[in-house]
């Protein structure tokens, strides 16, 4: 019941939201848009109620008896403690719904009207249009939009199949330094391997775009000493996504230290008991090693995931262009960007912020899917 109240006064401030216009029609005498606005208000309030109600009503315990969960009297001291707790908790709730909240209910708001500037009165309500636009090529004027929302879904689909990748060499490597031969070294290491975690990404991005260069890069300088030819590594369509994903896996090292805190938390009895039953080593991290880390593996996977699919920091600044040779750097994420503020003439804040929420609907079903695929292979057994 609480969901379905939740979902009514969202779709009722949405509705209000939309006829904003009328709103701005109402300061200047005209009343039409004051009630879906008054009303929604007023529907939020009886929400609240309701859930207050439902939450003071008669319910039964185990015995059959019924019960009425009272409060008792707070002393002054008490109420006093329960106002600064209130206080100190209520912060991170306005950081909340000042930057987050609000934020997204404007952009879902601005992806049904047409707008080309930072002034918000200057938009014209266009309804789906904008999504049409995205999604069909045979719109005037929606062509070139569309090819390049295609060419940057593939880009996106492309750079989420190196998580796979990663999560290979991160198992491997955890593994490796999981040897006792390893131990002895293993906490240098995991030092380095965090330090990237702690540096900026436009940094890191910059430091392997120095490395990465074409012709004075420290690879092809070295590469040009040995009489081997230069590789385009940053211009080269096809050597480009390999560095984008090699520079990934570089700051992503720090999944390494949590599989091997995952494996290093795996019972030695199990491997005791597989040893005296005649287990391999191979057999040993398939049957016990493998699934025991698989609760870690499907974090590392669902949070690799959204980064990747939420990626633009590392496309913006790698690129002397902004696009990449052949547009390989533009993702989605990052298309969100351009057209909102680079191309905000052309194409605008409304084509971003539906791009927005189509991206932002499509990281919520991908995940959706993923959580259901992981009941059947994520073992949380003890």
């Amino acid at each position: 019941m609480y969901l379905l109240i939740g979902i009514l006064v969202s779709l009722h401030f949405l509705a209000a939201m939309i006829n904003w216009d009328h709103w701005e029609k109402s300061r200047q005498g005209s009343k039409t848009a004051a009630f879906p606005i008054a009303s929604g208000i007023v529907f939020g309030f009886f929400s609240v109620a309701a859930y207050k109600i439902a939450d003071a009503v008669k319910t039964k315990n185990n015995s059959g008896k019924s019960l009425r969960f009272r409060r008792r009297k707070l002393t002054k001291q008490e109420r006093k403690e329960d106002y600064l707790g209130t206080a100190m908790a209520s912060l991170p709730f306005i950081g909340f719904l000042c930057f987050v909240c609000i934020p997204t209910i404007i952009s879902v708001m601005m992806s049904f009207y047409d707008l080309h500037s930072y002034n918000l009165a200057k938009r014209q309500f266009v309804g789906l249009q904008n999504f049409k636009t995205l999604l069909f090529h045979d719109l005037a004027g929606s062509s070139y939009v569309s090819k390049m929302v295609n060419r940057a879904f593939l880009n996106t689909l492309t750079y989420c199949l190196s998580v796979p990748l990663r999560i290979v060499v991160t198992v491997f490597i955890a593994n490796l330094m999981s040897k006792p031969i390893a131990k002895a070294v293993s906490s240098p290491v995991r030092v380095i391997l965090f330090l990237p975690s702690l540096c900026s990404s436009v940094g890191v991005t910059l430091m392997w775009q120095w490395i990465l260069q074409d012709q004075y890069g420290i690879i092809n300088t070295v590469l040009s000493a040995l009489g081997l030819k230069q590789v385009g590594f940053m211009t080269d369509p096809n050597w480009f996504r390999f560095s984008v994903i090699l520079m990934v896996l570089w700051m992503r090292a720090t999944n390494i230290i949590n599989l091997q805190a995952a494996m290093a938390n795996v019972s030695m009895s199990l491997y005791e008991a597989a040893e005296l039953d005649g287990a391999s080593k191979r057999q040993i991290f398939w049957k016990i090693t493998l699934p025991a880390i698989t609760p870690t593996l499907f974090y590392i996977i669902t949070m690799d995931l959204i980064a990747a699919l939420q990626e633009s920091g590392i496309m913006q600044f790698v690129t002397t262009n902004g696009v990449g040779p052949d547009f390989k750097a533009v993702t989605l994420s990052y298309y969100v960007y351009r057209m909102a503020f680079t191309s905000m003439a052309t194409d605008g804040m409304g084509l971003g912020c539906a791009l927005a929420l189509m991206l932002a609907i499509f990281i919520i079903t991908l995940n959706k899917l993923n959580f259901r695929l992981g009941d059947r292979w994520v073992c949380y057994d003890e």
